[in-house]
This record gives C-alpha cells, structure tokens and sequence, in this order.
C-alpha cells in the first residue's frame, strides 16, 4: 500500500482500547503514514503489552513503541515521539494525534492533496467531528481570544473545501511541517496538559510561518476520552485547564493585552467559583480558581 511522507505521533496513558482504535484506523488509512510512533506516558495498565503485541502482529506497517518511565504530559510525551521521527529525513511533515482519535480512511490522501494546495503550510489542521452517531464538528479551524487567553474552536465546516487561514490549530490533530519544527523546535513542556498548541500557533505566526485549516482531512474524536478516565479527577482537570490558561497568558501577551487577560481571568474565575459553590460543587469550583492564581504566578500544572 502507498504510504505518504508523514510522521504520526501518538500518545497514551492508560487508554490501550482507544490507542489500538486509533492504529487500526492509521494501518486501514489509503495511504497510510510512513511512520507511526506510540509513546506511552507511564501507564500503569497493560498498555505496553496490548500495544506491543498490536505492533508485533503488524510489523511490517512501520508502528514502533516508546515506553516512558514518566508521565512527560501531553507536550513532553509528543516531543519524544518527534525527536524520533524528526531523524528521518524522508518525512516531510508530523501529525499529532491523540489517542482517542481515530483517522478518516482518506485523511492521508486529503492531508496530501491539501499540502499541493498549499505547500508553504507550517501548521494544518484538519476537520475533526465527535465520535459517535451525530458526528457533530468538534473542530472546523479556530482563533485567539487575546483578551481572555481562549483558543475557541470553529464548528462550521466550510462547503467548498479550501484550505483557509486559521488562528490557531489543536493538537488533538495537528500537522507540523519540517521547517516549522526546524523553526520553532518542540512543544512548550512548562503546560502538562492544554494550551501548548495555541502557544505553538502563535509562536508560529510570530515567526511568519502559515497556519492553515484544511477542511477535506478528517478525524473523528473521542472528546475528552483521557481527561474522563477515573485515574484523572474532575478536579484536577479543571486545575490544569486554568493554570495553563493563565500561564499562557503570561508567557504570550504583553502590555495593556496582557493585563486586561489577567483582569478577566481573576475576576470571572472568583465570580464563578462563588457562583459554583453555591451550586453544590466546591471542590472544582477553587480547584479551577487556584490554578488560575497558580499560572499568573507562572507555577506549572503538574
């Protein structure tokens, strides 16, 4: 099968049902990548062995497994993966995709036809809809809320299906080409988790490099599949989303920008914690409040 110069990295925690999902999904693709790698972010279940044996009964697909003795985050892991990848100098491009996605059988073949459209692309993005009967669009492109340090995703696909310009990308499914990861090096590690692609896109539009949206490529995403699990509280969820929210915005914005985000996130974040206490849910309600003045004091998310 014709296979596509493309990287694919994957990471996992804890998730073997949904990684193998989404292999399955990469060695069904026409084309496939030419290389996939899985990093597993020290999972305590039987990830390792499930995925190893996968990869074994593929061998000839180009999968390979690297296992970490530490949960890296979802920055760290990927750059693993990409300083793997990165070696092989028949790879044009690198695609992040999470665990709990599963690829279009033609993604590849419109990753490639997009690419045509337009070559100079540092970043793509790609049409991701939520898994499941709607198929409803999760992702259709997105843009940079400055003032309130928020990357909102656009949720309408366009119909004639050219590639446009976008504000930012999510890293649920991002293509990185060569010379943007020349240019801009790995993903930011100081966020565990959530905002490390928006950092990544404005970083790339700094540097001058285009960040597109491809609306033919598809993928299809488990929302929120990882942070659900039992092993990852509500809590601490909304923790690491409001610290790296903040720390975003102090390592991003500058001047009257900056400060206006500071402002906002301070007092919506107190106003909706009061209001989620009296609701009955304390305990997420400080835990999102703390990370916001834990960012702001630009302490990471771990």
């Amino acid at each position: 099968m014709r296979s596509v110069p493309i990287g694919v990295a994957v990471v996992n925690w804890n998730g073997r049902e949904d990684t193998l999902a989404c292999l399955e999904s990469l060695i069904a693709a026409d084309p496939r990548p030419a290389r996939v790698v899985v990093v597993d972010n020290a999972s305590t279940d039987d990830s390792v062995q499930e995925i190893a044996a996968w990869i074994e009964r593929h061998a000839d697909s180009g999968f390979e497994l690297l296992v970490s003795d530490t949960n890296r985050g979802f920055a760290g892991a990927n750059n693993l993966a990409l300083a793997s990848l990165a070696p092989d100098g028949g790879l044009t491009h690198f695609f992040l995709l999470n665990n709990d996605a599963t690829a279009d059988s033609r993604c590849f073949a419109e990753l490639e036809r997009a690419l045509t459209e337009t070559p100079a692309a540092g970043i793509m993005g790609v049409t991701i809809f939520e898994s499941g009967p709607e198929r409803r669009p999760w992702f259709a492109g997105g843009s940079v809320l400055l003032w309130r340090a928020l990357g909102r995703h656009h949720c309408e696909v366009p119909r004639d299906g050219r590639v446009v310009p976008t504000g930012f990308v999510t890293g649920c499914a991002m293509l990185v080409s060569r010379l943007a990861w020349n240019v801009l090096g790995p993903l930011p590690t100081c966020y565990f988790v959530y905002f490390e692609d928006t950092e990544y896109c404005v970083r790339a539009r700094a540097a001058g490099l285009e960040v597109v949206y491809a609306p033919r490529p598809v993928v299809y995403h488990l929302v929120a599949g990882t942070a659900r699990r039992g092993a990852v509280a509500a809590a601490l969820t909304e923790y690491r989303f409001a610290n790296a929210r903040a720390l975003f915005a102090r390592r991003n914005l500058r001047g009257g920008t900056q400060w206006g985000a500071f402002t906002y996130l301070v007092v919506t974040g107190f106003a909706r914690a009061v209001l989620r206490t009296l609701r009955g849910r304390p305990i997420r309600a400080w835990a999102a409040f703390r990370g916001t003045l834990a960012g702001l004091a630009a302490r990471e998310g771990r």
